[in-house]
């Protein structure tokens, strides 16, 4: 055998995979339409939750849920300007909105969702990027266009993403397909008996459809991580085989040496098995190999302490906080209630992917509100930029600093491990970092005068 045959049967015929393809071969009808993964799709079960007239039977709930969910969101304080606004927005009335699914516009672009008002002189503009990417410009075109067709209207754009995309435009609103996800359960729980058996059955589906694109749940990835722990060699293979229009990069050569000494005979036997659990073996490939993690470990290991304390090797999330923090743990460590955050520290440096980018965020975490705002006024001094709703009590998180590089291969630990050094060693990432330590030692300074020591 030109290829080790037995590592693929052994994949296909372990009981960890067996499992694991069980899960992704649940039947779903929506599954079957293939409506998963088509935006417009998306986009057509968005307008019909929101349409009031609709043969759903929740009347207004999704949109006045959606719309608080839009007001709650941390991401959204730079547009709450006052108590006042919140409050109109809050109790908009539902009664007249109509619903415009690829509204045209002077441009001869489409709107994917159009809310308009006239009782509320309100438009809602919702930019669905489910997978898709932004055009040039084009969120502007479509602000332009609702304005000239909608004068003296309150106009809310929303940039609506399945990832962690960031609008090209500051003029949005953020909404992310979890928050969708979030009412739906909401529904699901509280207005089971307000629908017909056909509408829950959907909004399950549906709803099954979404967590396994932005959230697949813990015992998956769990499932992944060790079938690839145990048969990696051969998810890479199957993968690379069945995706030509990858990019062969250095650490690929080897398997793309094995696969060009296939026979034809086992060439269509492996396109057999990849074809009959693409999903899985896609899923595996993706979510199981843990390299966002393994590399920064590598760099938590490599850096010897000189800009990491405290650290959590995420899968998705890792994050550490700077050894300079430590002093200052007595303030810093004074949390709010509310809620816990990662490291017991009011202040973060994580990274996430993005797309094909590795984000880099410091953040202010949610610390006791007089602590917080003294923060945030001694990090204002030294040049950075704080919203003004970031300094109100109700706020919990503040991003201060935020960098990001692209990663052309997310299965390369080497690739992502240069990645995370590159952020960590770039100059604006230490110019920051030396700021918010001459912010915090000055806020320490000020609290050891008025007799708190820290």
């Amino acid at each position: 055998m030109t290829l080790e045959m037995k590592n693929i049967a052994s994949l296909v015929h372990s009981r960890e995979f067996e499992e694991l393809n069980r899960m992704f071969k649940k039947f779903n009808p929506l599954k079957v339409l293939r409506m998963d993964s088509h935006e417009i799709r998306h986009s057509n079960v968005l307008a019909w939750l929101l349409d009031h007239e609709e043969n759903h039977g929740l009347n207004s709930v999704f949109i006045e849920k959606l719309i608080s969910k839009l007001l709650m969101k941390p991401d959204n304080n730079d547009f709450i300007t006052d108590s006042e606004f919140f409050l109109k927005v809050l109790s908009l009335k539902f009664s007249d909105w109509k619903v415009e699914r690829e509204k045209q516009t002077s441009k001869k672009r489409y709107i994917d969702l159009l809310l308009s008002s006239e009782e509320n002189k309100t438009v809602i503009i919702i930019e669905n990027k489910f997978y898709s990417s932004q055009s040039k410009n084009q969120l502007a075109d479509y602000l332009e266009f609702v304005e000239n067709e909608f004068p003296g209207y309150k106009i809310i754009p929303v940039f609506l993403t399945l990832l962690d995309e960031e609008s090209a435009n500051d003029s949005y609103w953020t909404l992310k397909y979890a928050d969708i996800a979030s009412v739906i359960e909401f529904i699901l729980q509280f207005y089971k008996e307000s629908i017909s058996e056909e509408v829950f059955v959907f909004l399950k589906n549906y709803l099954a459809v979404l967590h396994e694109r932005f959230a697949p749940d813990p015992e998956r990835l769990l499932l992944a991580e060790r079938i690839f722990e145990n048969h990696g060699e051969a998810i890479t293979y199957l993968y690379l085989l069945n995706n030509p229009g990858i990019k062969f990069l250095n650490h690929h050569q080897t398997f793309k040496q094995q696969l060009q000494k296939l026979t034809f005979t086992e060439e269509a036997w492996m396109k057999k098995i990849y074809q009959s659990s693409k999903e899985t073996i896609d899923f595996i490939y993706s979510e199981g190999s843990l390299t966002l993690k393994k590399a920064f470990e590598r760099f938590v290991e490599e850096d010897n302490q000189k800009i990491v304390s405290r650290n959590d090797a995420s899968k998705s999330y890792p994050s550490f906080t700077h050894p300079e923090w430590e002093q200052h743990s007595e303030f810093l460590e004074m949390l709010n209630d509310k809620a816990p955050y990662w490291l017991k520290l009011g202040l973060i440096v994580f990274m996430h992917r993005a797309g094909n980018h590795l984000k880099l965020i410091i953040e202010v975490g949610n610390l006791e509100y007089g602590i917080r705002l003294k923060l945030l006024e001694k990090l204002e001094e030294n040049s950075f930029s704080i919203k003004p709703s970031s300094k109100s009590s109700n706020s919990m998180y503040t991003r201060i600093f935020t960098d990001q590089v692209e990663v052309k291969d997310w299965s390369s630990i080497d690739q992502i491990h240069e990645a995370i050094t590159q952020l960590t060693t770039s100059v604006e990432f230490e110019n920051n970092l030396q700021r918010v330590n001459q912010s915090l030692q000055a806020l320490s300074a000020e609290m050891n005068k008025v007799g708190v020591s820290s």
